[in-house]
């Protein structure tokens, strides 16, 4: 781990850890549960001509669902790390509407410049705090923001260690968080910055994901235990959050 780098980043030096992303964005593999569902939500506030800003796009695989909307659709995706934005940009390559930038989540975005719609899936549960990437995002939105997280009745906060190494406070030296906040919480600091909420459930085939949790994933990642989506021995309790302006 890079000195300017946080423990929690592990995306930066195992990106392998997303590797089927790219080949859902090639359209190789099927597209996401979440895709579905964030095509239909975009779907109910697009019109012609609207931007678009994917916070945390990886590969650009939720572009190719995207598409289905409007294959001209004027798209911007940025994320923290060169390797996604590397394969973005070698993917989408024929297409001129979409760029792609490395940027982080928790500097400024794009404020002077903001998007029509933005959206951010499966980001903030790995961040130690939502407020400063929420603010950012916000800030570059002026129609409506949607966000996939964990959210719930009270906050958890969830490191996952990577390895079995800890350091002399007891704490894992390389970990992943995967964290859920109290939708009032959220709710609260989203209102302070002049938007409401609205939380839409989420939707996903169960057959779906538990066959990929065999076949594709090979036993790692999201499973389904009962009716409820599960990595490792927590619950996944993912919800969407509609932003629009108060």
């Amino acid at each position: 781990m890079t000195a300017d780098l946080k423990a929690y980043e592990v995306w930066a030096t195992t990106p392998e850890a997303e590797g089927t992303l790219a080949d859902r964005a090639r359209g190789v593999l099927p597209e996401m549960e979440s895709t579905k569902q964030l095509v239909k939500l975009v779907s109910g506030m697009y019109k012609p001509g609207m931007t678009v800003l994917d916070v945390g796009c990886n590969a650009g695989h939720y572009l190719r669902g995207l598409h289905r909307l409007d294959p001209t659709l004027a798209y911007t995706g940025i994320d923290a790390y060169p390797s996604y934005i590397e394969q973005a940009l070698e993917i989408f390559a024929d297409d001129p509407n979409a760029q792609f930038a490395v940027k982080s989540i928790l500097d400024p975005l794009y404020p002077n410049d903001p998007r029509d719609i933005s959206y951010c899936c499966n980001v903030l549960l790995h961040l130690p705090d939502f407020r400063v990437p929420v603010r950012n995002i916000l800030a570059s939105t002026t129609q409506v923001c949607f966000i996939r997280s964990l959210f719930g009745e009270y906050t958890t906060i969830v490191r996952r260690a990577r390895d079995h190494e800890l350091d002399k406070h007891g704490d894992p030296v390389r970990f992943i968080f995967q964290n859920t906040w109290e939708e009032s919480l959220f709710t609260t600091f989203v209102e302070s910055l002049g938007w409401k909420v609205e939380f839409i459930e989420d939707e996903f085939d169960p057959k779906v994901l538990e066959s990929e949790y065999g076949e594709l994933k090979k036993g790692r990642g999201t499973r389904i235990v009962g009716a409820k989506q599960v990595d490792g021995n927590i619950v996944f309790n993912w919800v969407w959050a509609k932003i629009t302006p108060r």
